[in-house]
């Protein structure tokens, strides 16, 4: 690490360092160690990739879809040299990560993998420490046999324009371990005295939400308090009384679409939507398929 540039037994968890002179000593250690080493490394510590206070920001969203949304919104504002983003196709979307114009620098071959393994490690999150992506893309010219060792049911494709992998659509709606007492996944109810106060406004909210407007105020006499006090209360949980609502909104259509066979658009006005195309696109900007599409993915 001295002969790279690098700081040696650094204690600063915050300290920043050249990513050039980080990618030279991933190649450095490649050349020396294994040619595979970042697919390796990648691979081994994958499941902690999403650091702690990552983690949290991401695993309160009420969908993988949203989840992938959020990750995107926070690499951008953190970090000026990596691209993330996602772009949408019929029946999956393609979550990418490229760094314009360093492609083929010594390092990039090795630093791809964590990269893309920040990425699974959400979506498994999300769907199962054991699922796989469709299909990984890689920009380099090989793709490493342990690759496909690690990643058994994916198709990797190499010399790809960004890194990338796939996720079907049908899979974007799955709530994380923090929204799934919202989404009717939880295998045991949480008694009502153990719910925090954003859980106990969506318990006391989920029996009027067919009353279009839900404004603040009509929530704050519910709770028997003060608009500012509700607006406070759901700020120390980093919850919006917006998001709150679609998401509520969100959750419980998903449970009548799942569960009973309601025409959609009763299903719309039952929770708070007199147009069924509202009430489609507010469904598939938080759950990334239209109601018509998850009721046909989880019922074949």
């Amino acid at each position: 690490m001295r002969s790279g540039g690098l700081p040696v037994l650094c204690t600063d968890t915050d300290a920043l360092v050249p990513l050039r002179k980080v990618w030279s000593f991933f190649d450095t250690a490649a050349r020396h160690e294994d040619p595979t080493l970042g697919w390796l490394v990648g691979a081994h510590v994958g499941d902690h990739n999403l650091n702690a206070g990552l983690r949290r920001k991401l695993e309160g969203a009420p969908t993988l879809f949203q989840a992938l949304h959020e990750l995107v919104r926070l690499v951008g504002l953190e970090a000026s040299d990596i691209h993330l983003g996602i772009r949408e196709r019929r029946d999956d979307i393609m979550v990418f990560a490229h760094y314009p114009g360093m492609r083929g620098l010594p390092g990039f071959e090795v630093a791809q993998p964590y990269q893309l393994g920040v990425i699974i490690d959400l979506a498994r999150h999300f769907l199962g420490r054991h699922w796989d992506p469709g299909e990984i893309g890689i920009e380099t010219s090989r793709v490493p046999a342990v690759a496909q060792e690690y990643f058994p049911g994916s198709r990797i494709l190499s010399d790809q324009a960004t890194g990338y992998i796939t996720v079907p659509r049908s899979c974007l709606h799955h709530a994380g371990p923090a929204a799934r007492s919202n989404d009717g996944e939880a295998e045991t109810p949480v008694p009502v005295k153990d719910l925090d106060y954003p859980d106990r406004l969506r318990a006391v909210l989920r029996s009027y939400l067919s009353e279009r407007y839900l404004t603040e105020q009509i929530a704050a006499n519910l709770m028997e308090t003060s608009v500012r006090t509700l607006t406070r209360r759901l700020s120390e949980h980093n919850v919006r009384y917006g998001a709150l609502i679609d998401e509520l909104r969100f959750t419980t259509a998903k449970e009548q679409l799942r569960d009973t066979d309601q025409r959609i658009m009763d299903i719309a006005q039952s929770v708070g939507f007199e147009d069924q195309a509202h009430f489609t696109r507010m469904f598939r900007r938080i759950g990334g398929l239209s109601p018509r599409e998850f009721r046909r993915a989880v019922w074949n």
